[in-house]
């Protein structure tokens, strides 16, 4: 028998009705509660019961209200995509590259361009009133040819108007 509480012994003082301390229960079964117990714990081997206390300074970060970085969130939300609703608020016309004779391509859009619509129209806008292939633009956006036809699609969809348009002999032409 041993001469300290087991698992057991204890959960048993602690489901017993009695209010009696801990120390009360083992002596009375003459026992001894085990105070203290041999540690495998890494950090308090290393570091002996010692508290871990930080000697650097941290820089005093400036303080800023949630609304302030809010407001410029939003900001600069509406200037990369602007909403359906406010774009037509400000229904600027889009201009494209200027062409060789340094013309301009004025083209309004209905909604704004993603990173690889614009690529693709600003290969059409270069390429205005010729037959451009669908293996070009998936050549331009080094994607397969199967993909660029989604471009080509939501292209027509954002441009007012009916500019961009099925060539004769397969191809597309932007029209201006």
């Amino acid at each position: 028998m041993s001469e300290y509480l087991s698992k057991e012994e204890i959960k048993q003082w602690r489901s017993s009705l009695e209010k009696i301390t801990l120390e009360e229960f083992a002596a009375r079964l003459g026992k001894e509660i085990e105070h203290k117990k041999p540690t495998n714990d890494i950090v308090d081997i290393v570091l002996k019961g010692q508290p871990v206390v930080s000697r650097e300074d941290w820089p005093q970060m400036r303080t800023e209200r949630i609304d302030a970085i809010a407001e410029r969130a939003y900001e600069r939300e509406r200037e990369i995509a602007p909403s359906p609703f406010s774009i037509h608020k400000n229904n600027k016309p889009k201009k494209a590259e200027p062409k060789k004779d340094s013309a301009e391509i004025n083209i309004v859009f209905k909604k704004a361009l993603t990173d690889r619509e614009q690529k693709v129209f600003d290969y059409f806008a270069q390429n205005s009133n010729k037959i451009v292939y669908a293996k070009d633009l998936a050549e331009l956006l080094d994607l397969p040819r199967d993909y660029v036809y989604k471009y080509i699609k939501n292209l027509r969809a954002k441009i007012e108007g009916d500019s961009l348009k099925n060539a004769d002999k397969g191809g597309f032409v932007l029209s201006v």
